[in-house]
Parts: C-alpha cells; sequence; structure tokens
C-alpha cells in the first residue's frame, strides 16, 4: 500500500517510490498494480474471493490478471466467446 500511496497520493513515479521505499523499480512497479489488481472487484461493487496473481510472475506473465468475479460469466467484464460460423 506504500507505494500506492506515493505513486497516486504524491505524484511519485515509480523510480521515486522504489528509492524512497529502498526496493527495486520492478518490485514497486509489481506491488502498485498488485494493490490496483486487488481492489479492482470493488470498484465493480464485486466483494473479491481470493488475491489475484501477481503481475509479471509466472501465474500472470502479461496483462491484467484473470479476475472470475469480473472476468467470469455473469460478471461485469466478461466477454462471451464468440462463435464465427462459415453460413453467410
Amino acid at each position: 500500500m506504500a507505494v500506492l500511496e506515493l505513486t497516486l497520493g504524491r505524484g511519485f513515479s515509480f523510480r521515486q517510490a522504489a528509492t524512497a521505499l529502498d526496493m527495486s523499480l520492478s518490485t514497486a512497479w509489481r506491488r502498485h498494480h498488485f494493490v490496483m489488481d486487488w481492489l479492482l472487484p470493488e470498484r465493480w461493487g464485486r466483494k473479491a474471493k481470493r488475491l489475484p496473481p501477481q503481475r509479471g510472475s509466472r501465474a500472470c506473465p502479461r496483462g491484467r490478471p484473470f479476475i472470475p468475479e469480473l472476468d467470469g460469466p455473469g460478471g461485469p467484464l466478461h466477454r462471451p466467446e464468440q462463435v464465427i460460423s462459415d453460413e453467410q
């Protein structure tokens, strides 16, 4: 939460926040996005059931992690698969 306070609250860059908190730049970036992903379901009025995987890790190598409460069926960000048919 300290990284989030510095980056959003005080306008620090990730590099400045990392230096102030004595951590690497990549750790500051990951922690910022972890907290943002963790709080995302609450912004949509949903209760988070589990912690999201950390970005940049093996569980989430790129992009925002899949959050079942938002991205799964019935979730506000769910995008149903589109079936492409050969009939026209």
